[in-house]
């Protein structure tokens, strides 16, 4: 759990039943893997290539699937909520498509005028932070910001929750983080102890 496998390969391997949870497997090319029964919560699969591998009964509980390679992926009895697919096809991938139950899909994706100037000045503010910049979970190459994983956020805190939060958030990362739902952990823990 919370594991980076950034960049990792493996091919033909077998991890059956295991717990992907929180894990980054960001560009990283698991081909020809046995994922079957594995579970999957608030696991990102951003540029990864799944070739070939069996996800067959693995479970997906807001996970991540962004420019993903699933060709000839196969998800056979497969269970996903609240799992996100941003500019990945399953066109060539076996039992799974735009009709499957707990998938929302992301054509799309947001600009920052979608946002409000604060917000948007509070995270562009956070590329000073080396612990927030290095995640790539807030921002992505060129000076943008991650819209996307912005709007997840909008779906779970208000503005000004997060406008507050982003403020504090130096002070309160200790580690190195690569996720969204390691992010969301910090936001929780923040709202519970009335901090935002």
């Amino acid at each position: 759990m919370y594991k980076d496998f950034e960049k990792s390969i493996s091919y033909h391997s077998n991890f059956a039943e295991s717990n992907f949870s929180f894990a980054s497997l960001r560009a990283a090319k698991f081909k020809f893997c046995s994922f079957y029964g594995s579970t999957f919560v608030g696991t990102e699969f951003v540029g990864t290539n799944l070739r070939g591998s069996n996800f067959s009964n693995a479970v997906f509980n807001g996970a991540i699937f962004k420019a993903a390679v699933l060709d000839k992926a196969n998800f056979r009895n497969a269970t996903f909520e609240n799992t996100i697919f941003i500019s990945t096809s399953t066109k060539t991938a076996k039992h799974i498509d735009e009709n499957t139950p707990g998938i929302i899909w992301i054509d799309r994706v947001p600009s920052e005028n979608s946002f409000s100037k604060e917000l948007v000045t509070v995270v562009e503010n956070l590329r000073s932070n080396d612990i927030v910049r290095r995640s790539n979970v807030l921002h992505l190459k060129k000076g943008k910001i991650n819209t996307i994983y912005l709007s997840v956020l909008l779906n779970t805190y208000t503005e000004a929750e997060l406008i507050k939060a982003f403020t504090l958030l130096p002070e309160h990362l200790t580690t190195q983080f690569h996720t969204l739902s390691y992010l969301k952990k910090l936001l929780n823990k923040l709202r519970s102890t009335d901090i935002i």
